[in-house]
């Protein structure tokens, strides 16, 4: 079964025909047209689910395509990608305000018409309860990613999830994504009755909240932990449908919802990180770990992600790493949080079940961690005195008093 139905509006032949080799090599169904009137034409017949739309075209240009293509019902919401030479700001602001979903210049390489493409159907794919979800409570969603192995991903996401909960004392649930195994309930000392892989065989309309609900255990931290796949065998059967329709129910549920991710960039993954608010890479100083958070960078660029990843370089070995100067000047951004090394603190932390945070709170990680909750926090709540401010609240407020 095809991933989706694409039309194609170019009238520069080479270019078209490129652009559908990379979209039927990637199972997708591709109908070309040369003209904005014949586009129009098949847009309406065809109902294709994304539209890649040249500008420079004569006669009718894309803009104006774009613009009677918003007007018809039968594609006032279809995702729209303009594909285009011209770059400008104001070229940019015209085709977003024609009604673009998304700017696609010319030359492009396949890897990111592909991603870009994946984006728009993911998005048109929402649930009616996530549309519906401004109307209801919308929580914060934070994803720590990152393409290396041992980055300290997961034990970053179990100590903010839990450090979230104590410094406003709101509700926090953890949402363990990892493949092929989930490995946050290992360190909670939790042994979740129902998990990920009870889902996995179910149709996607009858993943409702209560479903999801089900696979929720208690912390004694004070969050929910939606625990991860047990069978790696199953892994492979996790889809972005599913990732999505977990995360929109528990964002109306909770006020942050924080995600372990796995250290790749499929189509499960991709989804998650769509939907977050906030993406937190963790890596560690070696040459290779820049390398690939440079990577992941520059495809959250591709995909369009307005808001910029928190980088936070944890030393995970003693010596001899790149300088954070050389990171930073590698990357073209800064690193906001540094964690320094301490030997056997996190693998004593693991191996126990006993989050870092939970433990003395002069420790200057657990300092560390908690100023790392209030920089994640979201914005809103960072503004105001809460009614019942918690201890950690009062002790990272004073520490930023005193910086003052």
């Amino acid at each position: 079964m095809p991933n989706g139905k694409i039309l194609i509006i170019e009238d520069t032949v080479l270019i078209a025909k490129a652009a559908q080799k990379y979209l039927e090599g990637a199972n997708y169904e591709v109908q070309h047209v040369p003209d904005g009137p014949s586009g129009i034409k098949a847009a309406k017949e065809w109902l294709p689910d994304v539209i890649l739309l040249d500008v420079s075209m004569l006669g009718m240009d894309g803009f104006e395509v774009c613009r009677r293509l918003r007007a018809m019902p039968v594609t006032a919401t279809t995702p729209i990608i303009l594909c285009t030479a011209l770059s400008s700001i104001a070229d940019k602001t015209a085709g977003f305000e024609a009604g673009a979903d998304d700017y696609l210049v010319k030359p492009f390489q396949a890897t990111e018409l592909l991603l870009r493409v994946a984006a728009q159907l993911r998005h048109s794919k929402r649930t009616p309860a996530a549309l519906e979800a401004p109307k209801q409570m919308i929580g914060k969603v934070i994803s720590f990613f990152s393409l290396r192995g041992g980055s300290g991903s997961s034990s970053l996401a179990v100590n903010t999830a839990i450090a979230l909960n104590k410094l406003w004392g709101a509700s926090v649930v953890l949402v363990d994504l990892v493949r092929p195994v989930g490995v946050c309930d290992a360190m909670l000392n939790l042994h979740p009755k129902n998990r990920l892989d009870t889902l996995l065989n179910k149709p996607p309309d009858e993943v409702d909240a209560d479903v999801v609900a089900s696979c929720l255990t208690d912390s004694e931290g004070g969050i929910k932990l939606f625990g991860g796949l047990e069978n790696p065998v199953l892994a492979e059967q996790l889809t972005e449908n599913l990732v999505t329709a977990i995360i929109e129910h528990l964002r109306q549920r909770y006020h942050y919802v924080v995600l372990d991710l796995s250290h790749d960039l499929s189509a499960p993954t991709v989804a998650a990180l769509d939907h977050s608010d906030q993406i937190v890479i963790p890596f560690p100083p070696d040459i290779n770990a820049v390398r690939l958070t440079n990577s992941a960078l520059e495809v959250f660029k591709a995909l369009g992600y307005a808001s910029d990843p928190y980088l936070i370089v944890n030393w995970v070995f003693p010596k001899n790493g790149v300088a954070r100067a050389q990171i930073e000047k590698t990357l073209k951004t800064n690193v906001q949080t540094v964690i320094p090394y301490v030997e056997g603190i996190w693998c004593n932390a693991i191996n126990n079940g006993t989050p870092l945070i939970n433990g003395d709170a002069d420790s200057p990680l657990v300092t560390l961690l908690e100023d790392l909750a209030w920089r994640l926090s979201d914005p809103r709540e960072r503004e105001s005195k809460p009614e019942k401010p918690t201890a950690m609240w009062q002790r990272v407020t004073h520490r930023l008093s005193a910086q003052k």
